[in-house]
């Protein structure tokens, strides 16, 4: 999460420097210069809420299209800014599946551990879903405090 609001940070920075940095005699010809016309007279924080709220939408691929690039220097950056969300997209999405394997193979591994021992005995239908279900439960727990661990100290 940290990482995701540093970049969008980051992009929203330079976003905005591309603009500011543009010839005054053209800003008019740059993403903040199409919504806000006087975008220099207009405080940081409007600035800043405006360039971020361009960074989160295109990170979420949402991109609503009421900002866009409309010179050269912003559609190129805006590429490489698309291109680094598609891989930091894969690299959440990949590092979430790893974690999830791993939660699920613990829990085949305490599974393949349990049923074993109920083959010895006879196994009524209601002890056989009771014990399914204290499996699924625990699983349930370890995979929370998984991904949730508690506090130390």
């Amino acid at each position: 999460m940290q990482v995701t609001l540093f970049v969008c940070h980051c992009a929203a920075c330079f976003y905005y420097l591309l603009a500011v940095r543009y010839p005054k005699s053209r800003e008019g010809q740059t993403w903040l210069g199409a919504i806000l016309p006087d975008f220099r007279q207009e405080s940081l924080w409007v600035l800043y809420v405006t360039s971020i709220y361009w960074s989160i939408t295109t990170l979420t691929t949402v991109g609503y299209g009421d900002l866009h690039p409309v010179n050269e220097r912003e559609m190129i950056f805006d590429i490489f800014f698309m291109l680094f969300n598609l891989a930091l997209t894969a690299y959440i999405i990949g590092n979430m599946t790893i974690l999830i394997t791993r939660v699920t193979h613990r829990t085949r591994q305490y599974v393949s551990g349990f049923f074993p021992l109920t083959s010895f005995f006879f196994v009524d239908l209601s002890i056989l879903l009771l014990c399914t279900f204290s499996i699924v439960w625990l699983s349930v727990i370890s995979a929370y405090m998984y991904f949730f661990p508690f506090p130390i100290g």
